[in-house]
């Protein structure tokens, strides 16, 4: 997917990181970001900026959430119906590719950057957070 931002705009690589550790990393292979630390649980803008990355931290400074680009959860589409929640998720965050499953359907493991799962129930309903993954 075509990012509107410039350089690099995904950091799988740091989860499990010290946040200062991948604060510097952000900032050394992206020059036109300022990544921010945040501790888990602290509210923060919604708003996209392609100057800003967060990176989310444990009460022990480390990353528990991919750094990049963008927003990356979307707690507000909960209860709503997943068809709109794909189509808000992909204009909010350009770098991902929405995918409406239905509970109960088996999917892999793997952790993809470029994926959000939205999950619904048989109404079409999104039951959970949909997040990148």
């Amino acid at each position: 997917m075509a990012s509107m931002c410039k350089g690099k705009d995904s950091w799988p690589e740091l989860v499990g990181k010290q946040g200062k550790f991948a604060e510097e990393t952000i900032e050394k292979e992206n020059p036109n970001v300022n990544a921010e630390i945040v501790l888990e649980g602290t509210g923060v803008t919604k708003d996209f900026r392609c100057d800003r990355v967060w990176v989310w931290v444990d009460g022990y400074g480390t990353v528990t959430r991919v750094p990049v680009i963008g927003k990356d959860t979307w707690p507000e589409l909960l209860g709503k119906q997943g068809k709109f929640a794909e189509e808000v998720i992909e204009k909010e965050n350009s770098h991902v590719d929405a995918q409406i499953i239905l509970e109960g359907t088996i999917v892999t493991q793997e952790f993809r950057c470029d994926r959000v799962r939205v999950w619904v129930d048989n109404y079409g309903t999104v039951t959970r957070v949909p997040r990148i993954g």
